[in-house]
């Protein structure tokens, strides 16, 4: 390795123990610092690994990303990863760092890293990954990324090597077409029965062919743009699955496996079933993600349904705070993240509260405008919430979306700072439903955390 890379490397430590002695979190900023002094740094440690599998997408990254290190991680087969759900270039620094030596040189040499979409090309270009899962792509922050448009050319870009294995959903048309035509593509997807009535003007970003430009047509929908789906005017369609799950209760998921793709394998299948403590619909398909994966990669499915067992909830993904009252805080970031959310609280019957956290800083985005695409208006008719708070920088902004959804400004609670919404909703014994964009998650974690162990 490169001395000046050693030496970034020396001065991310030192920063690293330095915020700890300050009690800051300091997730990104080692790694900030650390491509400052050497720019070759990340590309030095990931040049190292004998195996990378990347996650990437729009949604579901983190999640993913935890279930396949749970599946992978093994007492013989060591993997790393970057826990923090860091997924920019100084976030993957940072992580790396705790696993490289004086010298260096990195004690792991498997990795399964979360990367960011805007990331992902510079990371491929470090490095040729053995593996790529991508969860979706959907319309994320208006103001960094542009249109869709723009994520779909850095995930082509990052895609350009044909030896790079692909593991993509199937029932996402734009995921679809990133892997489609490719000899080592594998899809994954859902079965009909998990399919869901649409969320009124509900946000579906994969309306088009991307071949001839057509309007797609669905047969059923499972949320957003998922779906089976066809064009009518060319051969672009919905492919045949390699892994397809049915959501048996609510904690399992069965999943088929069309054994054809193993070398050596006629057709066949093989039926096996996953049990994780996840919630929602988009988060089994995050579990069904990682497990296809895992099998790509030769887990048996006695290791991946160990692995998802031992699974926890990252931060602020429907990560549950047992209370009194209990609380469930879920990162939302653009319309279909949040409209899933959004429907797993429409799917649990019981009485409930909602605490929408909105900042506008650089990671959350600057452009709040994507909160007038979630689906307040089906929250409101079918979720029976009791009371409704609001908080965070743009928290009047939000209060303004909940009364022109209909909601009664009698019933919101607006909160000045995040370190009082445990004060806040404490007041009552109804779950609450904390939905928080990037910059205030760790905050009320935090503060969360403080009032289930007062």
């Amino acid at each position: 390795m490169r001395l000046r890379s050693v030496a970034a490397l020396l001065v991310g430590r030192m920063l690293k123990i330095s915020l700890r002695l300050l009690h800051r979190r300091g997730t990104s900023l080692p790694g900030l610092v650390m491509h400052k002094v050497s720019r070759t740094l990340l590309g030095d440690l990931l040049r190292q690994l004998d195996t990378l599998v990347i996650v990437t997408g729009t949604n579901g990254k983190s999640t993913t990303t935890a279930l396949l290190h749970s599946m992978l991680n093994g007492e013989q087969d060591h993997w790393l990863t970057n826990e923090g759900g860091a997924n920019l270039q100084q976030g993957l620094l940072s992580a790396l760092m705790a696993y490289a030596n004086w010298r260096g040189k990195l004690v792991i040499k498997r990795a399964v890293l979360e990367v960011d979409e805007a990331t992902f090309p510079h990371v491929v270009r470090q490095c040729a990954p053995h593996l790529v899962v991508i969860t979706n792509v959907v319309r994320d922050q208006l103001d960094r990324y542009g249109e869709i448009d723009h994520a779909m050319h850095l995930l082509q870009e990052g895609l350009r090597d044909q030896g790079i294995t692909i593991v993509a959903n199937g029932d996402d048309p734009l995921a679809t077409s990133l892997a489609m035509g490719r000899d080592l593509s594998y899809f994954y997807g859902m079965d009909q029965s998990a399919s869901q009535a649409a969320m009124g003007d509900e946000v579906r970003d994969g309306a088009f062919c991307l071949n001839c430009g057509s309007e797609l047509v669905y047969d059923h929908f499972m949320y957003g743009q998922m779906g089976l789906y066809r064009c009518l005017h060319c051969d672009f369609a919905h492919p045949n699955l390699h892994f397809l799950g049915t959501i048996q209760d609510e904690t399992g998921l069965s999943i088929m496996e069309c054994i054809s793709w193993r070398q050596g394998h006629e057709a066949g299948r093989l039926d096996f079933h996953v049990s994780a403590s996840v919630i929602g619909l988009y988060n089994w398909y995050n579990v069904l993600a990682a497990t296809a994966a895992a099998r790509i990669l030769g887990r048996s499915p006695a290791q991946i349904s160990r692995g998802a067992h031992a699974y926890k909830a990252p931060l602020g993904r429907m990560q549950v705070f047992a209370g009194p009252p209990q609380r469930i805080l879920a990162l939302i970031k653009n319309p279909t993240g949040a409209n899933s959310v959004l429907r797993a609280m429409m799917e649990d019957v019981c009485e409930k509260r909602v605490c929408f956290a909105i900042n506008d800083l650089d990671a959350d985005g600057r452009d709040v405008s994507w909160l007038w695409d979630i689906n307040i208006e089906s929250l409101v008719a079918n979720a029976h919430i009791c009371a409704w708070y609001c908080t965070g920088r743009r928290r009047l902004d939000m209060a303004l979306r909940l009364k022109y959804a209909g909601v009664d400004p009698a019933s919101i609670t607006v909160i000045d700072s995040l370190e009082f919404v445990g004060k806040y909703t404490s007041q009552s014994t109804a779950p609450v439903y904390v939905l928080s964009t990037y910059t205030a998650l760790y905050a009320l974690a935090g503060y969360l955390q403080a009032g289930e162990s007062a």
